[in-house]
């Protein structure tokens, strides 16, 4: 398994690691479905054609100080904000981020404390400092008293994305996603339950400017086609 890991982690590296001249933007691994759409819906009415960079998010700001290319970044706005090294003109809201356990075909989970059923004996999360979602999943688990029951379950990985991954293919029984992968992941998973926002930090996503390059398509994030798309992918 650690063999697969390193080799998946490898491979969303040299996926995303290239960006088209013109107009870049990079976004967290777990928004790729919501943003890829934004950006068809953009360039579909007269925008101008975006060159993606999509991974974890320590990844995509690496990415940005080091090339100062990238025209904006996507993702949880307190990371954003608190990135070194760089530094954001405004930020356009996305909506909020909901954590969510997904689990996998032949699984039926009623609630997210299910996890601790004996049934699941295999649980993904993402890294609590490479993903916020990993981090939601650590705090839910501290606040609901779950941690010690499962802890010895968990398997972490680097992205949301990679969580899904191991669902689909039965390596994991349940796992904590967002809800943007989880709606993505569809018939591949075998559902989904929420989890007690109350039982961990509020994510807001939001995208942020770092050069005015990218001032049209971020008037285009908050038109209702955009904020559409976004509500579809449970944003």
């Amino acid at each position: 398994m650690r063999k697969k890991l390193a080799i998946f982690a490898l491979l969303t590296v040299c996926a995303t690691s290239a960006w088209a001249e013109g107009l870049t933007v990079a976004s967290g691994a777990g928004y790729r479905r919501p943003m890829a759409q934004v950006f068809a819906a953009y360039e579909a009415q007269g925008g101008e054609s975006i060159g993606q960079v999509y991974g974890n998010m320590g990844q995509v700001l690496g990415q940005a100080r080091e090339s100062g290319q990238i025209a904006m970044v996507c993702g949880d706005r307190k990371v954003l904000a608190k990135a070194e090294g760089l530094t954001f003109t405004r930020f356009v809201p996305l909506g909020a981020g909901k954590l969510v356990v997904a689990y996998a075909k032949g699984q039926s989970l009623r609630a997210a404390e299910d996890i601790a059923q004996a049934s699941v004996t295999r649980i993904g999360i993402p890294d609590a400092k490479a993903a916020i979602y990993g981090k939601a999943g650590r705090e839910y688990l501290a606040a609901s008293g779950l941690g010690d029951q499962v802890g010895a379950k968990l398997i972490s990985v680097q992205t949301v994305p990679q969580v899904t991954a191991y669902l689909t293919t039965g390596e994991v029984e349940a796992g904590f996603l967002n809800i943007t992968d989880a709606i993505g992941a569809g018939a591949a998973i075998g559902g989904y339950v929420p989890v007690d926002p109350a039982l961990y930090s509020p994510i807001e996503i939001a995208c942020g400017l770092l050069s005015d390059e990218a001032a049209g398509f971020a008037a285009f994030l908050e038109t209702p086609t955009a904020k559409a798309i976004m509500a579809a992918n449970g944003l």
